[in-house]
């Protein structure tokens, strides 16, 4: 099973007035109406509509549970198939200041680069709540696991397909080797995660890896079909002997507009070889709560 994601950078135009960068963390309810509004024409509840089966925005948002047990039980709810790599300006932007938001789309939400290209656009429009910045798309760019970017669109127009570029697990290996035995590790944004119900506020590769791949291999069985070769409870048990380095990882308390979690860099030191696949994927899809609208986010120092 080779699970497919794609990529998308979209460059944006702040165009009226200042933006606390700590507004980004906000996306969740203004993204879930603008898409809505532009993927749906039923005014009513969705498990009413007659158009429902072949709704984009309930084959993204519903998360509907599997009518197997087993599968309840081993995957719990489905998370949302997209990942929002917010941006992390070290200063407040102004009017006409460009950044770029990342959006990495998963299994059958790779289909549907259009559906949102128009809810991000629709994010950025003026609104009576203020809550998201107006500002307007320059470019959409597709990215490569190799990081080469190509151009989809600019503006406003549709996304032409012949530049999309999908990137598989097959390809994440190809193109990354990771050490066996040490890697970095740098969490740039909030990492939030629970252990038997608790708020974990140090961090550890145990309670790091178990929601990663329980994130993993959920987003591959009900968005991708298949399942992950990842043998969770193996992995799990053998995570305790990962020992975590030279690190400055620290809880960071909730601010207003900036959520909490534990921030900072690490080495990660043991056996590290079978972690693999799910440290690769994980740069893409994040992790922990809030993994979809940007909580989590992490990159590997090689």
């Amino acid at each position: 099973m080779d699970l497919l994601l794609v990529k998308l950078i979209f460059t944006i135009r702040l165009e009226t007035g200042f933006c606390d960068p700590r507004a980004f963390f906000s996306l969740k309810n203004p993204f879930e109406e603008a898409f809505r509004t532009t993927a749906c024409s039923y005014p009513g509840r969705c498990d009413v509509c007659t158009l429902r089966d072949g709704c984009t925005y309930r084959s993204v948002f519903a998360q509907e549970l599997s009518a197997d047990p087993a599968v309840v039980k081993r995957y719990q709810k489905p998370p949302l198939p997209f990942a929002f790599q917010v941006p992390l300006p070290s200063h407040p932007l102004t009017t006409g200041d460009e950044f770029e938001l990342g959006l990495v789309l998963v299994g059958r939400a790779a289909g549907l680069v259009e559906d949102f290209r128009k809810a991000v656009a629709r994010l950025f429009r003026p609104d009576k709540s203020g809550a998201i910045p107006t500002a307007s798309i320059v470019r959409v760019e597709s990215v490569g696991c190799s990081g080469f970017r190509s151009l989809l669109s600019t503006g406003e127009g549709s996304p032409s397909p012949t530049g999309l570029a999908t990137i598989s697990f097959d390809d994440l290996i190809a193109m990354n080797t990771l050490p066996s035995d040490r890697i970095g590790i740098r969490l740039l944004t909030p990492l939030c995660t629970l252990s038997d119900g608790k708020q974990v506020t140090e961090f550890s590769f145990s309670s790091f890896i178990r929601p990663l791949l329980r994130r993993i291999s959920s987003l591959s069985y009900y968005y991708y079909g298949s399942i992950l070769d990842l043998d969770y409870k193996r992995l799990t048990g053998i995570s305790g002997s990962i020992e975590t380095l030279e690190s400055d990882f620290c809880w960071v308390e909730r601010q207003k507009g900036s959520p909490c979690g534990i921030l900072g860099t690490g080495t990660l030191v043991g056996d590290l070889t079978d972690f693999h696949t799910a440290l690769l994927l994980g740069e893409y899809l994040q992790c922990g709560k809030g993994a979809a609208f940007g909580m989590g986010r992490y990159e590997l120092i090689r």
